[in-house]
């Protein structure tokens, strides 16, 4: 087992790695440095966030299984507040890993990462489970509508429960935070945040029907394990994507007033234009 001395080294030695990529980030946004960032800050703490995507997974999986097998069996009633409880169980699931995230990444370099306890002590939970219900109303409201303005409202939307955890905004505070930061990079938000998400969705299909105990095992396998990964990798990389387009707005105006905003005006051409 690797001395106390040389693991704490080689922690610091990580916490560097991923403020230096975060630095290189900061240059002008693109897939490349932000998809860096995402996997420097994940090989920091590899197996906690494994171990925690793993877990959640796991649970909505098997809640999920749990509905699909009692609603076949029970009322109509039952089955709906079944169907409630197992939704109720996948936001949280969903809320919890979005801040276990978003608190590894933002921790100060050399400081030891936050607790499974902590995290779920200090989580906004209701801010979040909110705007989860709402991004997902909005969502459900546009593919209604010719699917394509739900496709623009996902991508829109991608950093919601980024900009909760990091700003501290309300949730429709934080909605209208999300489409200001997304706008102006719609495409690259898209390519970084919005496909991965939909391909991630596609995962449940390649998993059997729970008709018998070995299916449901291979549902749990597929899906703890594939969705876990591929849900620990789009947090990760929507906490970077989220972090720095938040920077780049930040800068914006500072930018705006160190710029020209047309040629000066010269004294005689001021007492031209003066209304007599």
């Amino acid at each position: 087992m690797m001395p106390r001395g040389q693991r704490r080294a080689a922690r610091q030695t990580s916490d560097q790695a991923v403020h230096q990529a975060l630095h290189q980030a900061r240059q002008p946004l693109g897939v490349r440095a932000v998809l860096a960032a995402a996997a420097c800050a994940g090989r920091r703490d590899a197996w906690r966030i494994f171990g925690v995507a793993v877990a959640v997974s796991i649970v909505t999986a098997l809640a999920e299984v749990v509905v699909k097998d009692f609603a076949g069996r029970a009322s109509v009633p039952l089955s709906l507040v079944a169907g409630l409880g197992a939704s109720a169980v996948t936001i949280a699931g969903s809320v919890f890993l979005s801040g276990f995230l978003s608190k590894l990444v933002a921790r100060e370099a050399g400081s030891q990462s936050p607790s499974i306890w902590q995290v779920m002590r200090t989580l906004r939970w209701a801010r979040l489970a909110g705007a989860d219900l709402l991004v997902a109303l909005l969502v459900v409201l546009g593919l209604l509508a010719l699917v394509i303005p739900g496709l623009v409202a996902i991508n829109l939307l991608a950093v919601t429960g980024p900009v909760i955890e990091i700003e501290g905004r309300p949730v429709l505070a934080a909605l209208r935070r999300s489409v200001r930061l997304v706008r102006p990079r719609f495409w690259m938000v898209a390519l970084l945040a919005t496909l991965p998400v939909l391909a991630a969705s596609e995962i449940e299909t390649v998993a059997p029907r729970p008709e018998s105990m070995p299916a449901i095992l291979e549902i749990l396998a597929i899906r703890g394990l594939a969705e876990g990964i591929a849900q620990a990798a789009i947090g990760l990389t929507l906490v970077m994507l989220c972090r720095r387009l938040i920077e780049l707005d930040r800068a914006r105006p500072a930018t705006a007033d160190h710029e020209p905003c047309g040629p000066e005006t010269t004294p005689a051409q001021a007492a031209r234009h003066r209304p007599r």
